[in-house]
């Protein structure tokens, strides 16, 4: 498969995206590779070849990528090749899950804001803002979820 121009841009923009995100640069690349791809899924080799990298930093962050269960790979009944995706598959649950780390967040500032002696603060006032955005972020999640069904589905 050759790549457009276009193609290329994405792959780009995506990678730059998820490297202001703290990932390593070729993670969001290999990312935007997938999803613009024809067949949504690449082998290693197309990887090396499309985004102009070395095996051993392709290796790094596809085991990177499957470590964070956000790429699956599978194989074709006698070809040897790996062909990796994109976990899209449960996207529900993958992002209940990041909601439950939101709400484990909330948690340890109500703790720390408990501890601080300093409760009017300007530091404990910013913090007491936060937690309770992230509570009701938490509680309107089920609310947007259910929406979405009935918009969608």
């Amino acid at each position: 498969m050759v790549l457009s121009e276009k193609q290329k841009e994405l792959i780009e923009m995506i990678g730059v995206f998820h490297e202001h995100k703290g990932l390593q640069p070729l993670v969001g690349r290999i990312i935007g590779l997938m999803l613009v791809h024809e067949d949504a899924e690449v082998t290693f080799d197309e990887i090396v070849e499309h985004l102009g990298v070395s095996k051993s930093a392709v290796s790094n962050a596809l085991t990177f990528l499957q470590a964070k269960e956000r790429v699956t790979y599978h194989t074709k009944p006698g070809d040897r090749k790996r062909y990796f995706s994109l976990k899209l598959g449960d996207w529900r649950s993958d992002f209940e899950k990041e909601l439950l780390n939101i709400a484990e967040i909330q948690r340890f500032l109500e703790e720390v804001l408990d501890t601080r002696k300093d409760k009017s603060s300007e530091f404990c006032t910013k913090m007491k803002d936060f937690s309770n955005f992230l509570e009701f972020f938490r509680k309107e999640i089920p609310i947007l979820f259910e929406r979405f069904k009935k918009q969608y589905h």
